[in-house]
């Protein structure tokens, strides 16, 4: 993979994030921490925590959200990906990934074709089928301007 390519997939991961985070704090119901590894690891290394060892390795599957519901106060540990299409193999896997170290735990993904939301382990009992993203608090029409903004992007690159 070349440089450019990694580049533009890493954008699209961030944009993906970004996506996700803001769609949320609009609708005010929610905080959002970002929680995933490339925030913990770094400032670990530099304590002086080696980079093989076992505890670096689990954050290294970190998902990048908790999310609070400030209505419940339930915690929700949140990875998100970035797909063009949906891949079912490719979700499975990860899913299954996911698991091992964080469950429960959840799966958002943004794709060209809308959003998409589920629990790890519901994904891996439908073999890798997630549900499109439902959220009382997420209007269709919230969705669809953030939608928009990957969409572009994709556009225009």
């Amino acid at each position: 993979m070349s440089n450019i390519t990694f580049a533009r997939n890493l954008v699209k991961g961030k944009i993906a994030e970004t996506v996700f985070a803001q769609m949320l704090r609009e609708t005010k119901t929610y905080t959002i921490l970002e929680f995933g590894y490339e925030k913990v690891i770094p400032e670990l290394v530099q304590q002086g925590y080696d980079e093989k060892n076992i505890t670096l390795e689990t954050l290294r599957t970190a998902p990048d959200f908790a999310v609070i519901n400030q209505e419940t106060k339930k915690v929700k540990l949140i990875e998100v990906k970035y797909m063009r299409s949906i891949n079912l193999e490719y979700i499975l896997k990860y899913a299954k990934r996911m698991s091992e170290s964080w469950n429960p735990s959840y799966l958002f993904i943004a794709s060209l074709d809308g959003f998409y939301f589920d629990e790890i382990n519901k994904i891996i009992s439908n073999r890798g089928k997630i549900s499109r993203l439902k959220n009382s608090q997420i209007s269709d029409e919230l969705q669809k301007q953030y939608l928009q903004i990957l969409q572009d992007f994709e556009k225009n690159n």
